[in-house]
């Protein structure tokens, strides 16, 4: 390779930083500037690359890694997710039920998805959330981001919260509809303890909740709670003492 070939490499690899700079520049520089700099640009393109590079690794960390690490399950989670799924799969094709196999994977996805998204909170707007109000030139970015991020995660809890009742309505059909109620309630809970959602293992456990031992017009409940009412509530009946020997 001579001179002129390494002149047109240098070249060809600086063409794309000068588009770059021309599309960002085009609105805030006249015409006549905005072109003279971007043929310096193109001419002497590795400044600007050394700064793209350098803004890259900042931002990059600066993103929280728990995001990224609490989307996603590890190989022994998903494996177990993916056995429980295709065992609901077999109980939901020897049922009677009118939901076809697509509706139930898509209603596991979306409750998966959304749960883990759910759980990957962090404490503070990141700064690709205040991209935005950088770029609008906002007073208050601080404050705006964290707004923005409060309703996004508000509007995400939402759908999951939509997202469990789906699937745990199809489970209690799925339950109803199988001989054997305690195997797919047992499942169920393994599955959304996988998962980590405390609330849904809640749920699962009332619905599939064995039979009261006692009475259960006659449970208390929140007995500390319990007043006292003189017209339902009557003292014990005693045997007096007496006082003589």
């Amino acid at each position: 390779m001579n001179l002129t070939d390494y002149l047109i490499i240098y070249l060809a690899c600086g063409a794309p930083f000068g588009v770059y700079y021309f599309l960002q520049n085009r609105a805030k520089l006249v015409s006549t500037k905005l072109w003279l700099n971007t043929l310096i640009t193109f001419a002497f393109w590795i400044p600007l690359a050394a700064r793209l590079l350098r803004e890259n690794k900042l931002l990059n960390k600066s993103v929280d890694p728990k995001f990224d690490a609490n989307m996603a399950l590890d190989a022994t989670q998903e494996q177990k997710v993916n056995l429980i799924q295709k065992q609901f799969e077999n109980f939901l094709q020897e049922s009677s039920l009118k939901i076809s196999i697509y509706e139930f994977r898509e209603t596991i996805d979306r409750y998966i998805g959304l749960t883990l998204a759910n759980q990957s909170r962090n404490e503070k707007a990141s700064i690709t959330d205040k991209e935005f109000f950088r770029i609008s030139e906002n007073k208050n970015v601080e404050l705006a981001a964290m707004c923005l991020y409060r309703r996004n995660q508000k509007r995400l809890s939402f759908h999951q919260t939509g997202a469990r009742q789906d699937f745990l309505h199809i489970i209690k059909e799925l339950s109803e509809s199988n001989s054997d109620k305690k195997i797919v309630g047992n499942l169920a809970v393994e599955f959304v303890k996988i998962l980590n959602d405390v609330e849904a293992n809640i749920l699962l456990e009332k619905m599939f909740m064995k039979t009261s031992q006692t009475d259960k017009y006659f449970v208390v409940k929140q007995l500390e709670k319990d007043l006292w009412k003189t017209e339902i509530h009557r003292p014990l009946p005693t045997n007096q003492i007496s006082n003589h020997l």
